[in-house]
């Protein structure tokens, strides 16, 4: 493997691990099936509401005083305003039988603001994003999301604006296959209109995309997602997703199962599968696939080991598109509004050689 080949190995991988805000899908094993028990948006992630934030402290952190869970304890904004953000830096390590690479990576630098008045809610984003990202709009400072929210009864809700498009789990970490394969990575927002039920038992979203108006040198996508999902026996919840896009890579069609499965309260499962059927605008088409699974025990109140496996083919008929990877991690949330993950893999790409290379990271994550 030539020094460029490493060099792209260890810059992607690293910033790839720049995550949406926090959102934890495996809440579920607690019996919160619904996002917004927790998050002001109907999918998960972004600001919290107050009810969120004390579940940080009682149920995802191994310490936390009455109070802590605040986002800013010499601020008290109306009951109206939420306030949010979300600092992360990283450390990554690659090592392979000719070369072993550090890099010290600050990624991300987020403020966040919701105002909520009676059936409507306006959110919005600002941070820096490294010009390095796949997705950088020529500015450091930009905002990652912004949109409005109607919501005329308890189970329904309507959004406009800028926000990721729900598909298959709601992952924190974009650098995953099941999102970089898909090109849903890091700063792969766009502007979309949704339709949402969330009732007690499942969920539908129904959203449509008009891509990156403002920035047409990203070839977002325009299309449709479709995503739903039910609840069983108060700890596992099973869905499907589907998309259609068309940019000027070529029109996909993307389809698959996901799950979350908490067998208990200490041990739960994410897993998810897609399909993709890529027709470029010149050339035969591509069919492929990708798949996450992640296997979880929470050792003791905000302690956790896990195993993670993952696979992607984009072109079946292409063994240079293969990605392979498995290895272990560790996860603390030693108090509300901190977050420590540390993992160690074995990865192929099998486009830079036939080799399994280590890499290894550990990343501290301050959220508001």
């Amino acid at each position: 493997m030539n020094l460029s080949a490493i060099r792209f190995v260890v810059l992607a991988w690293g910033l790839f691990l720049t995550g949406n805000a926090l959102s934890f899908p495996e809440m579920t094993r607690h019996g919160y099936a619904n996002c917004m028990t927790c998050h002001v948006s109907p999918d998960g992630g972004g600001v919290m509401t107050a009810y969120g934030r004390s579940l940080s402290r009682e149920v995802l952190s191994t310490w936390g005083a009455e109070g802590e869970e605040k986002p800013l304890y010499f601020i008290n904004p109306p009951e109206w305003l939420l306030l949010g953000g979300d600092v992360r830096w990283i450390q990554t390590f690659y090592k392979n039988s000719t070369t072993e690479r550090a890099k010290s990576i600050f990624m991300q630098a987020d403020v966040e603001a919701a105002a909520q008045i009676e059936q409507w809610s306006a959110v919005v984003s600002v941070g820096r994003q490294a010009s390095t990202s796949n997705n950088f709009t020529g500015s450091p400072i930009f905002t990652r999301r912004h949109y409005v929210r109607y919501s005329p009864t308890d189970t329904l809700s309507f959004r406009v604006g800028k926000f990721m498009l729900p598909y298959g789990i709601n992952l924190p970490d974009h650098f995953v296959g099941i999102k970089r394969s898909l090109r849903w990575d890091e700063g792969a927002e766009s502007y979309n209109l949704e339709a949402a039920y969330l009732g007690e038992n499942y969920d539908l979203f129904l959203t449509g995309s008009i891509g990156r108006p403002d920035d047409a040198t990203l070839n977002r996508d325009k299309g449709v997602s479709l995503r739903g999902s039910t609840f069983l026996n108060e700890r596992y919840k099973v869905g499907a997703s589907y998309f259609f896009g068309d940019s000027p890579l070529g029109q996909r069609h993307v389809a698959g199962p996901y799950a979350i499965l908490g067998f208990t309260k200490d041990w739960f499962v994410l897993a998810e599968l897609d399909f993709q059927h890529l027709s470029p605008p010149t050339g035969t088409s591509k069919d492929g696939i990708v798949s996450y699974l992640r296997v979880n025990h929470e050792i003791t109140k905000g302690v956790h080991g896990y195993a993670v496996h993952e696979y992607g083919k984009t072109d079946l008929k292409q063994a240079r598109t293969e990605v392979h990877s498995f290895g272990l991690g560790a996860q603390f949330f030693p108090r509300p509004h901190w977050e420590i993950n540390a993992s160690w893999q074995k990865q192929k790409i099998q486009a830079l050689g036939n080799e399994y290379a280590d890499f290894a990271y550990a990343m501290i994550h301050f959220y508001l």
